[in-house]
């Protein structure tokens, strides 16, 4: 899928002439003066520098606190100076209403094991001795023993928010603002059928979910402090304490974001493939996916590519 996404940004670009090439020299240097304010602003921005063009990585987080003060400014100039804005990691599923009801019939129905089943039966020991000390502070239906391990994560991963309430995160306000000051083209979302993915989910075991349980647990025995805490270090830019909060895993494990974990593998040349061309873009990614040891970042630095921004390692 991100072929064709690369195929469709790519096709029809034509080389740069002398007076476009310095436009292009120009815009980087404002591009860079950008970055220079997104550290004070609060936007992990990192700018990545060819021989032809500037590429400006936006890292972003789901559950941002509505607490959490992140200026867009930087974001937005940024936006004004690209030629186009990609968002590689967007997905959007499409199926008819019809199909999407029995879906959620059947996603109701699964919140429960089959009779006979129980999670005990397949988590161990040490989890469900975790999910018993949760029960007694009343963080845990009484009925856990018998609930799916993904609907339960999700009911853990609310509950450990406690009463914060999430805001816009970069993501949105990228795509919004883009779209309503026609700052830059916008690379079209890749689409694909619902029907795939669903079906992945429902052929899917009980025990193929406990990685995502065990980041929900996580989470939630850390409580609402670490997802403040979590979203306030995105803020300040403060990168490893991002990834390394016990907040974090849970966005990272829980379907459906494993689905599309493989597409994750063709970032890297696509990305270095974006740098060889003339035009200024702008790509709004994971945090984790590009500051990750081994992530985004890492390959791009060791493939020799210039990169200025917050620190990643």
């Amino acid at each position: 899928m991100l072929k064709t996404i690369g195929a469709a940004v790519l096709a029809g670009l034509a080389l740069a002439s002398a007076a476009p090439a310095q436009k292009a020299a120009d815009d980087r240097a404002q591009v860079e003066d950008i970055v220079v304010t997104g550290r004070r602003s609060g936007v992990p921005m990192w700018v990545v520098r060819s021989d032809s063009t500037t590429l400006v990585l936006v890292g972003g987080i789901n559950g941002v606190s509505k607490t959490t003060h992140w200026d867009p400014a930087a974001l937005t100039e940024a936006l004004r100076k690209a030629d186009r804005v990609m968002f590689p990691q967007s997905y959007a599923l499409t199926a008819s209403p019809f199909r999407a009801i029995g879906w959620i019939v059947k996603w109701n129905k699964m919140g429960s094991l089959p009779k006979g089943q129980s999670l005990s039966a397949v988590a161990g020991p040490q989890t469900m001795r975790r999910l018993a000390a949760l029960r007694a502070r009343n963080m845990v239906q009484a009925d856990y023993d018998g609930r799916h391990p993904l609907h339960l994560s999700m009911d853990l991963r609310d509950r450990g928010k406690g009463d914060i309430d999430y805001g816009r995160n970069v993501a949105d306000y990228a795509t919004k603002a883009a779209k309503k000051h026609k700052l830059a083209e916008v690379v079209p979302i890749q689409r694909s059928k619902a029907k795939p993915v669903v079906k992945d989910l429902f052929a899917s075991t009980p025990g193929e979910h406990l990685p995502c349980l065990e980041a929900a647990l996580t989470m939630a025995e850390a409580g609402p402090a670490a997802v403040q805490a979590r979203s306030d270090a995105w803020a300040a830019r403060r990168v490893r304490d991002v990834l390394a909060s016990p907040a974090d895993p849970v966005y990272e494990r829980c379907w459906p974001s494993g689905i599309f974990a493989e597409r994750e593998v063709e970032l890297l040349p696509q990305m270095k493939q974006l740098l060889a061309e003339p035009q200024i873009t702008l790509a709004v990614l994971s945090l984790r996916t590009l500051a990750e040891r081994g992530g985004l970042l890492d390959g791009l630095e060791a493939a020799g590519f210039d990169i200025q921004g917050p620190a990643w390692k």
